[in-house]
């Protein structure tokens, strides 16, 4: 899943996740595919970014690449306050989400197929 402006939404994408107004109502389902209607009817209703089904990286290996950079941008931030107990689960908080959100693109964030 991707999250894109909607300026950068392309006809044929399909809406990963429903678009809500600020008051939960759903504006168009999960699951839909991008049309140039869809994209205009975003703007008016002032929608600025949607979730579409797709992958940032092009290949595994770009991922990995991507997840060791900020991973030692993490230890290079916390390395004046890695005594700190507090301060070591806050850097183990933000690696755990760094890792969900770079699974393979063919299994779950378990690792299941």
């Amino acid at each position: 899943m991707i999250r894109l402006p909607v300026e950068k939404l392309s006809e044929g994408q399909v809406l990963a996740q429903d678009v809500t107004r600020s008051d939960g109502v759903v504006l168009m389902g999960k699951g839909k595919a991008v049309t140039v209607e869809t994209i205009a009817l975003l703007r008016r209703l002032d929608i600025e970014t949607v979730a579409v089904e797709g992958d940032l990286f092009a290949s595994d290996e770009e991922r990995q690449e991507f997840l060791a950079r900020k991973e030692a941008e993490l230890e290079q931030r916390f390395a004046r306050v890695a005594n700190d107990p507090l301060q070591r689960a806050i850097r183990e908080l933000f690696r755990r989400r760094l890792a969900s959100g770079c699974h393979p693109p063919d299994t779950g964030r378990d690792g299941s197929v």
